[in-house]
Protein backbone atom coordinates (compact mmCIF):
# COMPACT_ATOMS: atom_id res chain seq x y z
CA UNK A 1 0.00 0.00 0.00
CA UNK A 2 2.82 1.92 0.99
CA UNK A 3 4.31 1.82 -2.36
CA UNK A 4 1.10 2.14 -4.94
CA UNK A 5 1.01 5.81 -2.57
CA UNK A 6 4.38 6.70 -3.16
CA UNK A 7 4.19 5.47 -7.09
CA UNK A 8 0.93 7.44 -7.19
CA UNK A 9 2.67 10.73 -5.81
CA UNK A 10 5.59 10.42 -8.08
CA UNK A 11 3.63 10.38 -10.88
CA UNK A 12 1.62 13.50 -10.08
CA UNK A 13 4.61 15.13 -9.55
CA UNK A 14 6.14 14.07 -13.14
CA UNK A 15 2.32 15.12 -14.15
CA UNK A 16 2.73 18.62 -12.86
CA UNK A 17 6.37 19.20 -14.42
CA UNK A 18 5.14 17.99 -17.67
CA UNK A 19 2.07 20.26 -18.18
CA UNK A 20 2.13 22.34 -21.00
CA UNK A 21 4.98 24.99 -21.16
CA UNK A 22 3.26 27.80 -22.99
CA UNK A 23 0.70 28.41 -19.88
CA UNK A 24 3.51 28.93 -17.94
CA UNK A 25 5.32 31.12 -20.10
CA UNK A 26 2.68 33.57 -20.22
CA UNK A 27 2.43 34.24 -16.34
CA UNK A 28 6.41 35.23 -15.03
CA UNK A 29 6.74 33.50 -12.17
CA UNK A 30 8.57 34.35 -8.67
CA UNK A 31 7.90 37.33 -6.06
CA UNK A 32 7.05 41.32 -7.20
CA UNK A 33 10.26 42.86 -4.95
CA UNK A 34 9.33 46.35 -3.72
CA UNK A 35 13.00 48.59 -3.69
CA UNK A 36 11.90 51.44 -1.17
CA UNK A 37 14.67 54.48 -0.68
CA UNK A 38 13.23 58.10 -0.18
CA UNK A 39 15.19 61.01 0.46
CA UNK A 40 18.29 62.50 -1.99
CA UNK A 41 19.84 60.12 -3.69
CA UNK A 42 23.29 59.47 -3.40
CA UNK A 43 26.30 56.67 -4.81
CA UNK A 44 25.16 54.37 -2.16
CA UNK A 45 21.48 54.63 -2.73
CA UNK A 46 21.78 54.42 -6.74
CA UNK A 47 23.93 51.48 -6.74
CA UNK A 48 21.48 50.20 -3.48
CA UNK A 49 18.40 50.43 -6.41
CA UNK A 50 20.86 49.26 -9.47
CA UNK A 51 21.22 45.89 -7.44
CA UNK A 52 17.54 45.51 -6.81
CA UNK A 53 16.89 46.21 -10.76
CA UNK A 54 19.11 42.72 -11.51
CA UNK A 55 16.94 40.57 -9.13
CA UNK A 56 17.30 37.41 -10.35
CA UNK A 57 14.35 35.57 -9.46
CA UNK A 58 11.64 38.44 -9.52
CA UNK A 59 8.25 38.16 -12.08
CA UNK A 60 8.63 42.51 -11.49
CA UNK A 61 10.53 45.19 -10.01
CA UNK A 62 8.90 48.00 -7.99
CA UNK A 63 10.54 51.33 -7.51
CA UNK A 64 8.92 53.22 -4.63
CA UNK A 65 9.78 56.78 -5.11
CA UNK A 66 9.95 59.88 -2.72
CA UNK A 67 13.27 61.30 -4.01
CA UNK A 68 13.29 65.15 -4.77
CA UNK A 69 16.79 64.65 -6.87
CA UNK A 70 20.14 63.07 -7.10
CA UNK A 71 22.52 64.76 -4.82
CA UNK A 72 25.62 63.27 -5.69
CA UNK A 73 27.02 59.99 -7.68
CA UNK A 74 26.74 58.99 -10.85
CA UNK A 75 23.10 57.11 -12.18
CA UNK A 76 24.85 55.95 -15.94
CA UNK A 77 24.75 52.03 -14.28
CA UNK A 78 21.26 52.45 -13.15
CA UNK A 79 19.61 53.90 -16.00
CA UNK A 80 21.67 51.49 -18.04
CA UNK A 81 20.36 48.68 -15.97
CA UNK A 82 16.78 49.62 -16.36
CA UNK A 83 16.57 50.03 -20.17
CA UNK A 84 18.41 46.27 -20.12
CA UNK A 85 16.33 44.30 -17.67
CA UNK A 86 15.20 41.68 -18.84
CA UNK A 87 12.30 41.97 -15.71
CA UNK A 88 9.58 44.22 -15.42
CA UNK A 89 10.79 47.62 -14.19
CA UNK A 90 7.07 49.76 -12.35
CA UNK A 91 7.49 52.70 -10.91
CA UNK A 92 5.18 54.26 -7.74
CA UNK A 93 5.63 57.55 -6.61
CA UNK A 94 4.22 57.67 -3.40
CA UNK A 95 2.56 58.11 -0.90
CA UNK A 96 0.41 61.26 -1.09
CA UNK A 97 2.73 64.27 -0.63
CA UNK A 98 5.62 62.11 -1.95
CA UNK A 99 7.65 64.13 -4.65
CA UNK A 100 10.12 62.57 -7.81
CA UNK A 101 12.09 65.56 -9.23
CA UNK A 102 15.33 65.35 -11.29
CA UNK A 103 17.37 62.38 -12.25
CA UNK A 104 14.63 60.55 -10.01
CA UNK A 105 12.00 61.39 -12.38
CA UNK A 106 14.12 60.45 -15.32
CA UNK A 107 13.14 56.87 -14.20
CA UNK A 108 9.70 57.24 -15.13
CA UNK A 109 10.97 57.72 -18.46
CA UNK A 110 12.32 54.71 -19.14
CA UNK A 111 10.43 52.24 -16.52
CA UNK A 112 7.95 50.04 -18.62
CA UNK A 113 5.28 50.75 -16.04
CA UNK A 114 4.38 53.93 -13.68
CA UNK A 115 1.88 55.17 -11.41
CA UNK A 116 1.63 57.65 -8.39
CA UNK A 117 -0.37 58.53 -5.67
CA UNK A 118 -2.52 61.79 -5.58
CA UNK A 119 -1.43 64.66 -4.30
CA UNK A 120 2.37 63.76 -5.53
CA UNK A 121 4.67 65.84 -7.92
CA UNK A 122 6.75 65.18 -10.72
CA UNK A 123 9.24 67.00 -12.91
CA UNK A 124 11.87 69.22 -12.91
CA UNK A 125 13.91 66.89 -14.78
CA UNK A 126 17.04 68.99 -15.64
CA UNK A 127 19.39 69.01 -13.67
CA UNK A 128 19.83 65.33 -13.50
CA UNK A 129 22.51 65.15 -10.83
CA UNK A 130 23.03 68.59 -8.68
CA UNK A 131 25.37 70.88 -9.41
CA UNK A 132 26.65 68.44 -11.96
CA UNK A 133 26.47 68.10 -15.94
CA UNK A 134 25.37 64.73 -16.14
CA UNK A 135 22.86 63.33 -19.32
CA UNK A 136 20.12 61.05 -18.62
CA UNK A 137 17.53 59.51 -20.77
CA UNK A 138 17.71 61.22 -24.14
CA UNK A 139 16.21 64.44 -24.03
CA UNK A 140 14.13 64.30 -27.24
CA UNK A 141 12.48 61.10 -25.52
CA UNK A 142 11.77 63.81 -22.60
CA UNK A 143 10.35 66.65 -24.71
CA UNK A 144 8.06 64.45 -26.15
CA UNK A 145 7.07 62.48 -23.15
CA UNK A 146 7.16 64.89 -20.66
CA UNK A 147 6.52 68.38 -21.91
CA UNK A 148 6.28 70.63 -19.58
CA UNK A 149 7.43 68.63 -16.96
CA UNK A 150 11.51 69.12 -17.70
CA UNK A 151 11.43 72.14 -16.21
CA UNK A 152 8.74 72.50 -13.91
CA UNK A 153 7.10 70.83 -10.72
CA UNK A 154 3.60 69.07 -11.62
CA UNK A 155 0.45 68.00 -9.19
CA UNK A 156 -0.84 64.33 -9.98
CA UNK A 157 -4.26 64.50 -9.30
CA UNK A 158 -6.71 61.82 -9.39
CA UNK A 159 -8.52 61.51 -12.93
CA UNK A 160 -6.15 63.59 -14.64
CA UNK A 161 -3.60 62.98 -17.10
CA UNK A 162 0.03 63.63 -16.03
CA UNK A 163 2.81 63.36 -18.00
CA UNK A 164 5.18 60.48 -17.08
CA UNK A 165 2.75 58.67 -14.97
CA UNK A 166 0.40 55.65 -16.17
CA UNK A 167 -1.60 54.74 -13.12
CA UNK A 168 -2.98 57.16 -10.01
CA UNK A 169 -3.58 55.27 -7.48
CA UNK A 170 -3.32 55.75 -3.67
CA UNK A 171 -1.12 53.00 -2.40
CA UNK A 172 1.21 50.35 -3.32
CA UNK A 173 -0.44 47.85 -3.02
CA UNK A 174 -3.47 49.10 -5.39
CA UNK A 175 -1.07 49.53 -8.04
CA UNK A 176 0.55 46.23 -7.55
CA UNK A 177 -3.00 44.43 -8.38
CA UNK A 178 -3.67 47.45 -11.20
CA UNK A 179 -1.15 45.53 -13.03
CA UNK A 180 -2.51 41.96 -12.85
CA UNK A 181 -2.65 40.44 -15.71
CA UNK A 182 -1.07 43.02 -18.03
CA UNK A 183 1.85 42.64 -20.14
CA UNK A 184 4.65 44.81 -19.28
CA UNK A 185 7.73 44.52 -20.99
CA UNK A 186 7.74 41.61 -22.63
CA UNK A 187 6.15 39.31 -19.67
CA UNK A 188 2.81 39.09 -18.72
CA UNK A 189 2.58 39.36 -14.74
CA UNK A 190 0.27 38.00 -12.21
CA UNK A 191 -0.20 39.44 -8.89
CA UNK A 192 -3.24 39.17 -7.53
CA UNK A 193 -6.69 37.06 -7.94
CA UNK A 194 -10.21 37.72 -6.99
CA UNK A 195 -11.95 35.77 -4.13
CA UNK A 196 -15.72 35.64 -3.45
CA UNK A 197 -16.13 37.13 0.42
CA UNK A 198 -18.55 35.54 3.05
CA UNK A 199 -20.76 38.36 1.97
CA UNK A 200 -21.06 37.84 -1.91
CA UNK A 201 -18.63 40.86 -2.97
CA UNK A 202 -15.80 39.75 -4.58
CA UNK A 203 -11.52 41.57 -3.05
CA UNK A 204 -8.53 41.60 -4.54
CA UNK A 205 -5.82 39.61 -2.72
CA UNK A 206 -2.21 39.34 -3.40
CA UNK A 207 -1.61 36.12 -5.22
CA UNK A 208 2.45 36.65 -5.14
CA UNK A 209 4.93 37.13 -2.37
CA UNK A 210 5.55 40.83 -2.15
CA UNK A 211 9.22 41.34 -0.88
CA UNK A 212 10.50 44.76 -0.06
CA UNK A 213 13.80 46.12 0.41
CA UNK A 214 15.58 48.48 1.69
CA UNK A 215 19.03 49.55 1.67
CA UNK A 216 21.77 47.91 4.37
CA UNK A 217 21.52 49.45 7.87
CA UNK A 218 25.04 50.97 7.53
CA UNK A 219 24.10 53.12 4.44
CA UNK A 220 20.74 54.37 6.04
CA UNK A 221 22.94 55.38 9.03
CA UNK A 222 24.93 57.54 6.85
CA UNK A 223 21.79 58.58 4.94
CA UNK A 224 20.41 60.35 8.12
CA UNK A 225 22.75 63.10 7.49
CA UNK A 226 21.84 63.41 3.95
CA UNK A 227 19.16 66.19 3.46
CA UNK A 228 20.29 69.37 4.32
CA UNK A 229 18.68 70.40 6.91
CA UNK A 230 19.48 67.22 8.64
CA UNK A 231 23.22 67.67 7.70
CA UNK A 232 23.22 71.00 9.13
CA UNK A 233 21.65 69.70 12.50
CA UNK A 234 24.37 67.06 12.93
CA UNK A 235 27.10 69.68 12.54
CA UNK A 236 25.74 72.29 15.31
CA UNK A 237 25.20 69.45 17.40
CA UNK A 238 28.67 67.65 16.90
CA UNK A 239 30.13 71.10 17.60
CA UNK A 240 28.29 72.12 20.57
CA UNK A 241 28.87 68.77 21.90
CA UNK A 242 32.35 69.45 21.74
CA UNK A 243 32.36 72.54 23.31
CA UNK A 244 30.51 71.12 26.74
CA UNK A 245 33.31 68.41 26.62
CA UNK A 246 35.96 71.56 26.34
CA UNK A 247 34.33 73.56 28.64
CA UNK A 248 33.22 70.36 31.49
CA UNK A 249 37.03 69.57 31.29
CA UNK A 250 35.76 65.58 30.54
CA UNK A 251 36.33 63.31 27.57
CA UNK A 252 33.54 60.74 27.87
CA UNK A 253 30.03 59.65 26.56
CA UNK A 254 29.40 63.40 24.99
CA UNK A 255 32.89 63.12 23.33
CA UNK A 256 31.86 60.44 21.46
CA UNK A 257 28.53 61.47 20.35
CA UNK A 258 30.14 64.48 19.04
CA UNK A 259 32.72 62.61 16.70
CA UNK A 260 29.42 60.55 15.49
CA UNK A 261 27.65 63.81 14.91
CA UNK A 262 30.58 65.24 12.92
CA UNK A 263 31.09 61.93 11.17
CA UNK A 264 27.24 62.06 9.85
CA UNK A 265 27.75 66.14 8.87
CA UNK A 266 31.14 64.83 6.70
CA UNK A 267 29.29 62.38 4.97
CA UNK A 268 26.27 65.47 4.00
CA UNK A 269 29.26 68.00 2.92
CA UNK A 270 30.44 64.56 0.67
CA UNK A 271 27.36 64.24 -1.15
CA UNK A 272 25.16 67.62 -0.90
CA UNK A 273 25.85 70.43 -3.20
CA UNK A 274 27.29 72.81 -0.32
CA UNK A 275 27.06 76.48 -0.33
CA UNK A 276 30.29 77.43 1.31
CA UNK A 277 29.12 80.55 2.61
CA UNK A 278 26.29 79.18 4.34
CA UNK A 279 29.18 76.80 6.38
CA UNK A 280 31.11 80.14 7.14
CA UNK A 281 27.97 82.08 8.49
CA UNK A 282 26.94 78.50 10.44
CA UNK A 283 30.84 78.80 11.89
CA UNK A 284 30.32 82.77 12.42
CA UNK A 285 27.66 81.72 14.54
CA UNK A 286 29.14 79.05 16.56
CA UNK A 287 32.15 80.90 17.34
CA UNK A 288 29.89 83.82 18.16
CA UNK A 289 27.83 82.09 20.53
CA UNK A 290 31.23 80.20 22.25
CA UNK A 291 33.20 83.49 22.91
CA UNK A 292 30.31 84.98 24.47
CA UNK A 293 29.57 81.93 26.73
CA UNK A 294 33.65 82.23 27.36
CA UNK A 295 32.85 85.67 28.78
CA UNK A 296 29.78 84.12 30.86
CA UNK A 297 27.78 86.87 29.42
CA UNK A 298 25.20 86.01 26.40
CA UNK A 299 24.31 89.34 24.57
CA UNK A 300 24.56 91.15 22.02
CA UNK A 301 27.45 88.63 20.09
CA UNK A 302 25.40 85.67 20.61
CA UNK A 303 22.56 87.54 19.32
CA UNK A 304 24.26 88.38 15.96
CA UNK A 305 25.16 84.32 16.29
CA UNK A 306 21.82 83.43 16.25
CA UNK A 307 21.28 85.71 12.56
CA UNK A 308 24.16 83.87 11.22
CA UNK A 309 22.54 80.71 12.08
CA UNK A 310 19.48 81.29 10.58
CA UNK A 311 21.02 82.46 7.69
CA UNK A 312 23.65 79.64 7.26
CA UNK A 313 20.71 77.19 7.72
CA UNK A 314 18.93 78.57 4.90
CA UNK A 315 22.58 78.54 2.65
CA UNK A 316 23.81 75.55 3.75
CA UNK A 317 23.24 74.28 0.19
CA UNK A 318 23.02 75.05 -3.45
CA UNK A 319 19.87 72.41 -4.64
CA UNK A 320 17.42 74.53 -5.43
CA UNK A 321 14.99 74.07 -6.85
CA UNK A 322 15.06 70.31 -6.58
CA UNK A 323 15.19 70.64 -2.75
CA UNK A 324 16.15 73.07 -0.02
CA UNK A 325 16.75 73.01 3.64
CA UNK A 326 13.54 72.50 5.18
CA UNK A 327 12.49 75.85 6.84
CA UNK A 328 11.33 74.23 10.76
CA UNK A 329 14.53 72.10 10.78
CA UNK A 330 16.98 75.14 10.60
CA UNK A 331 14.78 77.18 13.27
CA UNK A 332 14.66 73.99 15.33
CA UNK A 333 18.11 73.36 15.29
CA UNK A 334 18.88 76.96 15.94
CA UNK A 335 16.25 77.28 18.80
CA UNK A 336 17.63 74.41 20.32
CA UNK A 337 21.71 75.82 20.15
CA UNK A 338 20.46 78.73 22.02
CA UNK A 339 19.01 76.80 25.15
CA UNK A 340 21.59 75.00 24.63
CA UNK A 341 24.58 77.58 25.40
CA UNK A 342 21.94 80.17 27.29
CA UNK A 343 20.74 77.14 29.85
CA UNK A 344 22.04 73.69 29.70
CA UNK A 345 25.55 74.68 28.91
CA UNK A 346 25.60 77.50 31.51
CA UNK A 347 24.08 74.88 34.14
CA UNK A 348 26.30 72.38 33.44
CA UNK A 349 29.39 74.07 33.81
CA UNK A 350 28.59 76.07 36.64
CA UNK A 351 27.69 72.96 38.70
CA UNK A 352 30.71 71.59 37.88
CA UNK A 353 33.32 74.13 38.26
CA UNK A 354 31.63 76.37 40.86
CA UNK A 355 30.18 76.48 44.22
CA UNK A 356 26.28 77.44 45.36
CA UNK A 357 28.12 81.45 46.23
CA UNK A 358 26.63 84.12 43.97
CA UNK A 359 29.96 86.30 42.28
CA UNK A 360 33.82 84.68 42.26
CA UNK A 361 35.70 87.53 43.43
CA UNK A 362 36.00 86.23 46.92
CA UNK A 363 37.93 83.77 45.50
CA UNK A 364 40.99 85.78 44.45
CA UNK A 365 44.03 85.08 46.63
CA UNK A 366 42.57 81.56 47.45
CA UNK A 367 44.80 78.80 47.42
CA UNK A 368 44.34 75.02 45.78
CA UNK A 369 46.01 72.56 44.51
CA UNK A 370 46.29 71.19 40.56
CA UNK A 371 44.15 68.71 39.59
CA UNK A 372 45.96 68.15 35.85
CA UNK A 373 48.64 69.34 33.85
CA UNK A 374 48.66 72.77 32.74
CA UNK A 375 49.59 73.74 28.99
CA UNK A 376 48.61 76.64 29.43
CA UNK A 377 45.36 75.51 30.79
CA UNK A 378 44.06 72.33 33.18
CA UNK A 379 41.64 72.57 36.63
CA UNK A 380 42.65 73.10 39.93
CA UNK A 381 40.41 72.31 43.16
CA UNK A 382 39.76 75.47 45.28
CA UNK A 383 37.89 74.69 48.87
CA UNK A 384 36.70 71.67 47.07
CA UNK A 385 35.30 72.63 44.16
CA UNK A 386 36.49 71.97 40.49
CA UNK A 387 37.70 75.01 38.09
CA UNK A 388 39.22 75.41 34.98
CA UNK A 389 41.97 77.22 35.04
CA UNK A 390 45.14 78.70 32.83
CA UNK A 391 48.47 79.80 34.65
CA UNK A 392 50.76 82.69 32.54
CA UNK A 393 52.42 83.07 35.26
CA UNK A 394 54.43 80.11 35.77
CA UNK A 395 54.43 76.91 33.39
CA UNK A 396 54.72 73.17 34.18
CA UNK A 397 52.43 73.04 36.82
CA UNK A 398 51.73 69.07 37.98
CA UNK A 399 48.95 67.43 39.65
CA UNK A 400 49.29 68.05 43.44
CA UNK A 401 51.04 71.52 43.20
CA UNK A 402 49.67 74.28 45.36
CA UNK A 403 47.96 77.18 43.30
CA UNK A 404 46.57 80.72 43.98
CA UNK A 405 44.00 82.27 42.10
CA UNK A 406 45.21 85.52 41.15
CA UNK A 407 42.00 86.82 38.89
CA UNK A 408 38.77 85.95 37.86
CA UNK A 409 38.10 85.56 34.42
CA UNK A 410 34.36 84.54 33.68
CA UNK A 411 34.18 80.86 34.70
CA UNK A 412 38.28 80.78 34.14
CA UNK A 413 40.21 81.46 37.05
CA UNK A 414 43.96 82.28 36.35
CA UNK A 415 45.92 80.83 38.94
CA UNK A 416 50.02 80.22 39.27
CA UNK A 417 52.34 78.96 42.10
CA UNK A 418 51.68 80.80 45.44
CA UNK A 419 53.19 84.02 46.47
Amino acid sequence: MRRLLSFALAAAALLALAAPAAGRQEVAGGPVVVADVRGPLDQRALDFLTDAVATADAQLVVIQMNNAGISSGDPARLYEAVAASTTPIAVWVGPAGAVAYGGAAQLLLSADVTGAAPGTRVGYLEPVVIGADVPGVAAADAVRVAGNAIAESLLVEEGATTPLVDEVVPTIGQFIAALDGRTVGASTVETARRVQAEDGSTIIVPSVEVRFVKPGLFTRFLRLASRPEAAFFFLLAGIAIATFEFFAAGVGVAAAVAALSLWLAGYGWATLPMNWLGVALTFLGLLLYTWDFSRNALGLPSIGGTFALVAGGFLYTSAAPQYTPAWWGVLLTVLGIALFYGFALTTVVRSRFSTLTIGREYLVGKLGTAETDFDPEGVVVVDGARWRARSHRAGGLQPGDPVQVFEVNGILLEVGPPE
